[in-house]
């Protein structure tokens, strides 16, 4: 008789998701990959910018303890390749490994008449930007209204930018710097900052 376990892995840069289903792999089996922005139902967007960045996969031994040690295996060879990701227990629910750092910018168009024309070209681009600081992540709304319309009277939701990083300290950089960019864009804009787990 074996023991298995379901988990779900979610991953910050997109660019080491190969080697990390390659450690999957090694460890686990039934491995299937997914969009964080179809997981978490912020689609419809823009295909180009869909990113199988969460992984579900299982793991067997032939009892709990040998399963955990595989876990444990499996978690430290993803951490030599030094990035940030979140494993969660999919029946359970428990996160193993959270990703700590992290902020939501809410972009607000309260203040904004009409949206200007390169807005939405401008905050696509902050999507996976790296900098020194840490990594960002956009997701947009289900709707957005034209360019260069007025949206007075029209409810716009806002837009969503998410910070990771490996420390508080270079989370205020971050923050910063990407602030300071939205705010190039429309200096309108009105932000608002949420702490965010990355799976709930």
């Amino acid at each position: 008789m074996s023991f298995k376990k379901k988990f779900s892995l979610a991953i910050v840069d997109v660019e080491k998701i190969d080697e990390i289903n390659k450690i999957i792999i090694k460890y686990g089996f039934d491995l299937q990959q997914y969009s964080s922005h179809i997981y978490f139902n912020l689609a419809p967007i823009d295909a180009d910018h869909i990113y199988k960045d969460i992984s579900f996969f299982q793991l067997e031994s032939e009892n709990e303890l040998g399963l955990n040690k595989k876990l444990d295996d499996l978690i430290e060879e993803i951490n030599q390749l030094n990035t940030q990701f979140a494993i969660r227990e999919e029946e359970t629910h428990e996160m193993i490994v959270e990703i700590n750092q992290v902020m939501a910018i809410y972009i607000k168009f309260d203040n904004v008449k009409f949206i200007k024309e390169g807005t939405y070209e401008k905050i696509d681009a902050m999507d996976h930007l790296k900098t020194e600081f840490g990594i960002c992540k956009t997701y947009n709304p289900n709707f957005r209204p034209l360019e260069n319309r007025s949206i007075e009277n029209t409810v716009v939701e806002p837009e969503i930018v998410y910070l990771f990083a490996d420390s508080e300290e270079n989370l205020s950089k971050l923050k910063e710097d990407i602030c300071e960019k939205i705010m190039e864009i429309d200096s309108d804009f009105e932000l608002e900052f949420k702490p965010f787990r990355f799976i709930d």
